[in-house]
């Protein structure tokens, strides 16, 4: 929802509010044509945290994997090795990093 505020003598002063969010916008626009501009830009500045955050969600995902993955193919019988499917980008087991979860 956009509100105008007041008209000062070199723009409008809106407040922006999004749905769902607290947090409000106060935007001074010179021309109003820019408003569109300035709220798209504000909306697009939000969304790119949110995926940035994101994908460091999944970077930390991926690497706890790659551990548990890695672990597990050290610790396999080669019986179970030779079941797995042949991947072109299964990569060999490397080194274990870090220390290793106890085996029950």
């Amino acid at each position: 929802m956009i509100d105008v505020l007041q008209k000062p003598k070199d723009g409008c002063l809106y407040e922006i509010r999004q749905k769902g969010q607290k947090d409000t916008c106060y935007v001074v626009v010179p021309n109003p044509k820019d408003l569109v501009k300035s709220h798209l830009m504000f909306a697009v500045r939000e969304e790119v945290e949110v995926l940035k955050e994101r994908i460091a969600e999944l970077m930390e995902r991926i690497n706890q994997l790659e551990v548990e993955n890695t672990y597990l193919r050290a610790h396999a019988s080669q019986d179970t090795l030779a079941q797995l499917p042949a991947s072109a980008g299964t990569k060999p087991p490397a080194a274990p990093q870090g220390p290793q979860p106890p085996v029950s």
